[in-house]
């Protein structure tokens, strides 16, 4: 899940790929020629060099490297390095080298930011590249190419498609004679089985993860209200949805149901540093393509962990949960190299070698095509992944637009209110028009 206090970034860079320069930014507007790069010298066989970045697990980098490599033996002419790390700071080191006209041709794009960077005409508008083939989508879902386009232009590739849900430790439930949650729980049942757990396994165990700063599971709840997270540029969710929020977190740390302030503020996006996969919690928040990894982070192999919806709102105006593209890959705008950078992402998305490696660890796969060849080989985990993704898409809601330009701010500031609550900082009400105020401003700004 998505939470931090401090950021650790570990960018990586592969020494076994692929060659020496890499491409840089330009100004020329990329065009559906075949690229004519010079890298190789010799003028006997043309090499072109890609970047390529993406955050992720330890799974994700070698599953992504191994397809990578694919990738290469089918088309030697073409070499890509890899720059990979986790959530922490990504966007901060893309923004930067959004701004110094030296990011990467390939992007993995999250939705929360695909609008900002569109709008900054840092992405690379793919019509032109499905007009030419290149980049097929005649199988891809119409809903994931209608997420992936910005001002009637498309800037983003679907890599898998996602659900939020609640993880658990299976062993524990079953240890404390707990029965599965169904589809109907409630944030209240959440709250009465993370007290249970607690109270049963003593101080050292806690029944979830602190997840009050983790806007976008806050944004479940406030769809569940009828209302969206942001509306016509500004904050859409209400001061009562706030208060809602922070005083279900308020209650369950009272009665040490979650990490403690400290803890959690130790806590990273790494999954390794969730409680749940260091054997002294739970329950956490995850989207449903991180079971995989999760699974591998657990200190105990015994565990088997399972996946529920996220908890109902009790009188709820319509379901929160939504199907949301899980990471896009965009190309950036001024590659030198943009047909194969198209081709680089239609391999990863649509050769069956290619998504058979990468299996559903950014998300159930987008290419129908490709969902039924993998059904018949998935694992238990993956299965577990597949009938989840169709439970929600069952009785979910449409995904509202792209957050707006700001967001990241937004978010930040978020991730700061959730902290004064838990560290008793100021008081409730005050807080949270203090943030409303200054997210509201950020907002504007950004227009």
């Amino acid at each position: 899940m998505i939470k931090n206090k401090i950021g650790i970034v570990t960018l990586l860079s592969l020494s076994l790929i692929f060659g020496g320069c890499s491409a840089q930014g330009s100004n020329n507007q990329p065009g559906a020629e075949a690229s004519t790069d010079s890298s190789s010298g010799s003028g006997s066989t043309k090499k072109v060099e890609l970047r390529m970045t993406w955050w992720g697990s330890q799974t994700r980098h070698d599953l992504t490297i191994k397809a990578l490599e694919l990738f290469q033996q089918k088309h030697p002419d073409i070499v890509i390095k890899p720059e990979y790390s986790g959530w922490d700071g990504y966007f901060d080191k893309l923004s930067t080298q959004v701004a110094g006209a030296n990011a990467p041709d390939l992007i993995q794009m999250d939705y929360a930011f695909l609008t900002d960077y569109a709008n900054r005409d840092a992405l690379l508008d793919l019509d032109t590249y499905t007009q030419s083939g290149d980049l097929k989508i005649d199988k891809h879902d119409p809903s994931m190419i209608k997420a992936g386009t910005v001002n009637d232009k498309l800037y983003a590739i679907t890599l898998g498609v996602n659900a939020p849900g609640v993880v658990y430790s299976s062993k524990v439930f079953q240890e404390l004679n707990i029965a599965d949650p169904d589809t109907s729980w409630t944030w209240e049942d959440f709250a009465k089985i993370a007290k249970q757990i607690r109270e049963a396994k003593g101080d050292a165990f806690v029944g979830s993860a602190d997840n009050s700063g983790t806007f976008n599971i806050f944004e479940i709840m406030v769809r569940q209200s009828g209302r969206s997270l942001f509306k016509d540029g500004q904050l859409g969710a209400t001061k009562e949805d706030f208060t809602k929020w922070f005083t279900l977190w308020q209650d369950m740390r009272g009665s040490g149901s979650i990490t403690s302030p400290e803890a959690t503020a130790a806590m990273t996006n790494a999954l390794e540093t969730r409680p749940l996969a260091l054997g002294t919690g739970a329950m956490d928040f995850i989207w449903s393509n991180q079971i995989i990894a999760f699974q591998k982070a657990l200190k105990d192999s015994t565990d088997q962990l399972k996946i529920q919806v996220l908890p109902h709102s009790a009188g709820e105006a319509k379901s929160g949960e939504y199907l949301k593209p899980g990471q896009f890959l965009s190309g950036y705008s001024k590659t030198d190299h943009p047909k194969e950078v198209a081709m680089v992402i239609d391999f990863l998305v649509n050769d069956p070698e290619a998504t058979a490696i990468l299996g559903s660890e950014r998300g159930v796969p987008v290419n129908s095509e490709i969902r039924e060849q993998m059904a018949t080989t998935l694992s238990d985990t993956d299965k577990m992944i597949f009938n989840f993704v169709d439970t929600v898409s069952k009785d979910k809601s449409d995904i509202d637009p792209p957050y707006p330009q700001g967001y990241s701010e937004v978010d930040k500031s978020f991730k700061t209110l959730s902290e004064q609550m838990a560290f008793a900082q100021g008081e409730l009400g005050s807080n949270i028009d203090e943030f409303m105020t200054s997210a509201n401003a950020a907002l504007s700004k950004s227009k």
